[in-house]
């Protein structure tokens, strides 16, 4: 339920996300989860890649940070 924005850089396939800001609106807290959760992701990814309608991005351990599609 809040709105976020930052930075980023890209460099080739290499990302630098953050900082990262949020409004502070108190919400559920399984939306609070979420949010934390894919604002971390977000902040731990180091690499990214976009296959057509896919978005791929993985931390420095090479796990998957985030895989989103887009519609």
């Amino acid at each position: 339920c809040n709105m976020f924005h930052g930075t980023y850089a890209t460099d080739g396939g290499q990302i630098k996300v953050g900082p990262l800001a949020t409004t502070r609106r108190a919400c559920d807290e399984p939306l609070m989860i979420q949010e934390r959760e894919f604002l971390a992701a977000l902040a731990s990814a180091v690499t990214w890649r976009i296959d057509g309608n896919v978005l791929d991005m993985h931390r420095a351990d090479s796990e998957r940070a985030i895989w989103a599609v887009s519609q």
